[in-house]
């Protein structure tokens, strides 16, 4: 099956949909730019090459109730499309240890795997089973993947501002054999700093399902990256908050990081 998304941590967030269109003429933008090349950019931004960060999730239900879980992230980056991931649950209790490694590769689907504690046990997680929320979050676990641009066909839709914000409006359509929960995604992507401030997703039927916004960027380095941002539910009224209370860039991290043994330590 072909993986397609348009993901955040990290970040942010993530790609895909759902019956085949054909592909989109390539266009260019005003500063002539095509829009596979913004998408390009702006994942560039949600995935941030040979990082570590800590992050707070706030989940947040219809009632205004919340739960707070503290992660540590790790991403390597191995070029040509190949990277591997990990992010460990540090609190509360009835998450702490559990712990998400993804290996992504350029031309197969990713490898993705979950330790639960309680159970000492490495499950994997199935293509089908990628729609499935991420541990309770507005994320699904396929939102949590870098996947590959090409996966899917994008046209630029108009060039407008966003919050003062000149952006590029971009809609995303995947290709055939894609296993996407999403029907479209519209993204406006910021032209100063390839940073997509919104995402709406539409499910399968076209109707409204996820709204994804950037709260808040800053300085990370010599890089602008979202620092904070939300996914919401908008047919469940539920809402994931993700801040970044730390995060460094070009760091050197063994591949050991990434393996089945590390992450059941």
């Amino acid at each position: 099956m072909k993986k397609i998304r348009f993901s955040l941590i990290g970040a942010l967030a993530i790609c895909c949909i759902l019956t085949y269109s054909p592909a989109f003429p390539e266009e260019t933008s005003s500063e002539g730019m095509s829009a596979k090349e913004i998408v390009r950019k702006a994942r560039d931004k949600q995935f941030p090459k040979n990082s570590v960060s800590d992050l707070t999730m706030v989940l947040r239900n219809k009632r205004g109730n919340e739960r707070v879980r503290k992660l540590e992230t790790k991403r390597k980056d191995y070029g040509n499309g190949e990277a591997k991931s990990v992010a460990y649950f540090l609190s509360p209790a009835d998450v702490k240890g559990t712990a998400f490694l993804v290996w992504e590769h350029a031309d197969q689907a990713n490898d993705v795997f979950i330790y639960l504690p309680a159970l000492k046990k490495i499950r994997r997680i199935a293509s089908e089973q990628k729609r499935q929320s991420f541990m309770g979050s507005d994320f699904s676990y396929a939102d949590m993947e870098n996947e590959d641009v090409d996966d899917a066909d994008h046209r630029i839709l108009s060039e407008e501002a966003l919050d003062g914000r000149p952006c590029w409006v971009i809609e995303s359509i995947p290709k055939p054999g894609s296993d996407s929960e999403y029907g479209k995604l519209t993204s406006w992507v910021d032209k100063a700093e390839f940073i997509p401030y919104k995402v709406e997703f539409e499910d399968k039927k076209g109707n409204p399902f996820k709204v994804m916004r950037v709260i808040r960027t800053g300085p990370v380095g010599e890089e602008i990256l979202p620092l904070h941002f939300s996914m919401e539910n908008v047919q469940k009224n539920h809402k994931t908050e993700i801040s970044l209370d730390r995060i460094e860039l070009d760091q050197e991290i063994s591949d050991k990081e990434f393996t089945h043994r590390a992450i059941q330590r």
